[in-house]
């Protein structure tokens, strides 16, 4: 019998136990600390950075988001300003970065201001900060109020957060984290939708519930812990979001959805780093034997990221998906999938093929320091005698064979997805206008599985986390196309212009397509013909402008326009709105909604 942990009480204690281990062997050397959210300012900064020295960042693997504040300030501090070109904007951006982690710079920032009450704002980075030989603390409130309105809608558009984060470290060697949050929003049309396809599942959050007249109600909080094992390994565990790539979009691990709990371990050696992400994720709103507790599930992820040269890097990822209960039970922990170093595929055959795995590419390659060329691959399932298939059909097609050797093509079972994209930093020689785009093509039922029990519910080892895709916040059966122009005329002031169009193939009288990731995908039209963009086609045209200006440190004034057209063809139909929104935001991103 397989090796299944199914007592609910050691599914509560096995993190910890794993944790106690490997504090036990932490040794003197210097201590991790805590990172920058995947959406952050800084993290588009340091891409931008890497592209100007035009070489892979050693301290910095930036396949891996979020980055690590040591590794970041580290890299800041060891640049030569002198052999990069700087614009006055970057210097200034670099001098904010390593104020805001004085514990890991030796640049220290201007406490000459006048503190408020002798104790808040003694510099102007943090609120709060607190910085002894054996701990340092920083402490910052977290705001955003944004209004809005939106054309065909009465009802205002608003955003009330309010929240506090903490991060910290211990002894030079422990860091941590924490970000708490009450939140009451009404969001535009379209999300409304996304929202009640998702099962009620707020895009990017948890739990929630209604709130006046449209408005929803919900509560986030983040928080782990981060250390060094080794030298070179380095452990986190606690409740956030990863992003796996270089793009806009991750065809592999996105942050779009719901936090989950996850035990990372980073082992670094020269130009490779390896990463096994361990996490408990929900089958948000399944509760497959009734009472209060939401299903949970599983998904264990390696990958391996190798700066090859200087200038290219590539990496290869594996993941699997597991969970569902059958009818004698629960199904738990999997003990095999926390093997670190074992290749998944063969794993699943021993356990009888119930699972959902899936390998992916991830490349770079940084062209002349002005631009990065980038992309993924993501199988969830190929077979060889379908793809010769489809070789066949190609040929025929283009005038290469005159006739065909093989009857079918376009297998179900060729589920993959493709990105392509690149980012050109200076565009036309203007300092600090930067473009990135990329395309997206899914082909029909990725990221989806099959009901392994037969429960008659849907499959719980689909992509998913709390109704919410894992990779693309669309799903699957799409073309994309999206586009960022940002530029930073001043160290205060930010413009940012977002160009998506999508084509999707949806559902036509209920007949599963294969762009809903949460359906099963044994109910199909059959087994071949599957064809790219099949089913009842919608386009989704979004553009967005964001202006903003800080008129304090991480204080921020935002204008914002939105539009956003959703039709289609075969009937005519759509959803076509625009909004405009004003806000106020501390020490928080703003809230995208790019679907």
């Amino acid at each position: 019998m397989p090796a299944v942990i199914k007592d609910k009480a050691i599914l509560f204690k096995i993190y910890p136990i794993i944790l106690l281990l490997l504090f036990v062997i932490i040794t003197d050397i210097s201590g991790q600390s805590s990172y920058y959210n995947a959406s952050s300012d800084v993290t588009n900064f340091i891409n931008r950075l890497e592209i100007k020295t035009g070489k892979a960042i050693p301290e910095i693997h930036t396949f891996y988001k979020p980055f690590n504040r040591r590794a970041v300030t580290q890299f800041l501090e060891n640049l030569d300003s002198t052999a990069v070109n700087l614009s006055n904007t970057d210097k200034k951006n670099i001098q904010n970065i390593l104020f805001d982690n004085s514990e890991y710079s030796t640049t220290q920032p201007d406490s000459s201001q006048i503190a408020f009450l002798k104790y808040f704002y003694v510099v102007p980075q943090d609120f709060y900060r607190k910085d002894k030989d054996d701990y340092f603390i920083s402490v910052n409130p977290v705001i955003h109020l944004e209004a809005g309105l939106e054309s065909g809608n009465n009802d205002a558009l608003y955003i009330n957060t309010r929240g506090i984060k903490v991060r910290g470290l211990i002894n030079d060697k422990v860091g941590f984290y924490s970000y708490i949050s009450d939140n009451q929003a009404r969001f535009p049309a379209y999300v409304n939708n996304k929202i009640d396809f998702q099962e009620r599942g707020i895009p990017g959050e948890g739990w929630n519930q209604e709130f006046g007249d449209g408005g929803y109600d919900f509560f986030t909080a983040r928080g782990y812990i981060d250390f060094q094992a080794t030298k070179n390994i380095g452990i986190q565990f606690g409740q956030d979001k990863n992003f796996l790539g270089h793009g806009i979009r991750s065809l592999l691990l996105s942050d779009y959805s719901n936090d989950y709990l996850f035990l990372k371990i980073n082992t670094q050696l020269g130009r490779f780093k390896y990463q096994n992400i361990f996490a408990e994720l929900i089958d948000y709103p399944m509760r497959s034997y009734g009472g209060r507790l939401f299903d949970k599930k599983y998904s264990t992820t390696h990958t391996l990221s190798m700066n090859l040269t200087e200038r290219f890097h590539i990496a290869l990822f594996e993941n699997v998906i597991y969970g569902r209960s059958d009818e004698f039970g629960k199904r738990g922990l999997e003990m095999h999938y926390f093997n670190p170093v074992i290749f998944y595929r063969a794993i699943e055959h021993h356990l009888g093929d119930a699972d959902k795995v899936s390998i992916g590419l991830n490349w770079r390659w940084l062209v002349l320091n002005r631009a990065s060329l980038y992309g993924q691959i993501y199988i969830d399932d190929f077979h060889l005698g379908d793809i010769r298939n489809d070789v066949d059909s190609l040929l025929v097609r283009y005038g290469m064979r005159s006739e065909r050797k093989y009857s079918d093509y376009a297998s179900f079972r060729n589920k993959f997805a493709i990105q392509a994209g690149f980012k050109f930093i200076d565009l036309f020689t203007v300092k600090n206008l930067d473009f990135q785009a990329e395309v997206n093509l899914i082909r029909p039922y990725v990221y989806s599985h099959y009901d392994t029990y037969g429960s008659g519910l849907r499959p719980s080892a689909s992509y998913s986390h709390y109704s919410q895709p894992l990779a693309h916040p669309m799903g699957a059966n799409l073309r994309e196309f999206i586009g960022v122009l940002n530029y930073q005329p001043h160290h205060k002031w930010n413009i940012s212009a977002t160009l998506m169009h999508v084509k999707q193939g949806v559902d036509t009288a209920g007949v599963n397509m294969g762009y809903d990731i949460m359906q099963d995908y044994s109910d199909r039209p059959g087994d071949y013909n599957m064809l790219f963009l099949q089913g009842k086609r919608m386009n989704v045209l979004l553009s967005d402008i964001i202006v903003s200006w800080q008129f304090r440190h991480n204080y921020w004034l935002d204008a914002r326009f939105i539009l956003r057209n959703e039709n289609y063809p075969d009937n005519n139909t759509g959803l076509n709105s625009y909004m405009f929104n004003m806000g106020l935001r501390m020490n928080i991103s703003p809230r995208n909604h790019y679907f």
